[in-house]
């Protein structure tokens, strides 16, 4: 496995791990508060012991979802039982806890309609299926600032769309996104699925409109905003939404 982080290779003050395996990275975050740490997703069944490795340095005290799909919310339960962090989650997306077909997905661009299948056929198997989990605090649409209150200078941004329930943190100029936007391929991109076109492409309006100095994405290194903007801005403008 290769791993990638915030001592390996320092990028804007953002503390993350980014563990690669058969070309497909994953990548979880940490902030830091007043009274502790907050992790940003949790990663795949492979990342658990590197992750916790790594989480050694910081004080865990909440875990962000920023949606239930498998390789981003595997780990919560384990993280939970050893740090005795509390889990949040969007309630949009509690029903999607090891439930992948809940909320099918389709391709966002042409060239990805067989990768789509092949997602909502392998979500179904239990080997990409969560452990069913209940998260400790339930994000609510008007929880915008339900971080500052739990000692964190960021803010809960709804990003609809890869799920029903996606969200975001932003926090310092970076916007932590999920999969509302992705660098998987090693550049920025389009993330692949989606479970609500229209909702994800009003979340990419979002993001343009925020405009934060980097996204934080789940999948593949920080990108500057600088360089996903174009990327954003093309697809949008392909299918007259700008």
């Amino acid at each position: 496995m290769k791993i990638i982080n915030s001592t390996t290779r320092p990028i804007n003050n953002i503390h993350y791990i980014c563990m690669h395996i058969g070309g497909s990275p994953v990548t979880c975050y940490v902030i830091n508060g007043k009274d502790g740490s907050l992790l940003i997703d949790t990663g795949f069944y492979f990342c658990c012991d590197k992750l916790r490795k790594w989480l050694g340095q910081f004080n865990i005290r909440h875990i962000l979802l920023t949606h239930a799909h498998v390789d981003h919310d595997f780990n919560a339960a384990k993280l939970r039982k050893s740090t005795g962090a509390q889990i949040l989650l969007s309630e949009k997306d509690v029903p999607l806890i090891g439930n992948y077909r809940s909320q099918p997905v389709k391709a966002t661009m042409r060239k990805y309609r067989l990768r789509n299948v092949q997602q909502n056929v392998c979500g179904g198997m239990k080997l990409f299926s969560t452990r069913p989990y209940s998260p400790d605090i339930v994000i609510k649409p008007q929880d915008s600032g339900i971080l500052r209150s739990l000692g964190y200078d960021a803010d809960i941004v709804p990003l609809p769309g890869h799920t029903l329930g996606s969200v975001g943190v932003l926090a310092d100029g970076v916007l932590y996104c999920g999969d509302a936007f992705t660098a998987i391929w090693g550049r920025p991109d389009i993330t692949p699925h989606a479970a609500s076109l229209k909702a994800m492409r009003h979340s990419l309006k979002r993001i343009l409109k925020i405009s934060p100095q980097w996204l934080a994405t789940g999948h593949g290194l920080p990108v500057s905003m600088d360089k996903a903007r174009p990327v954003i801005i093309n697809y949008l403008s392909e299918r007259s939404l700008i």
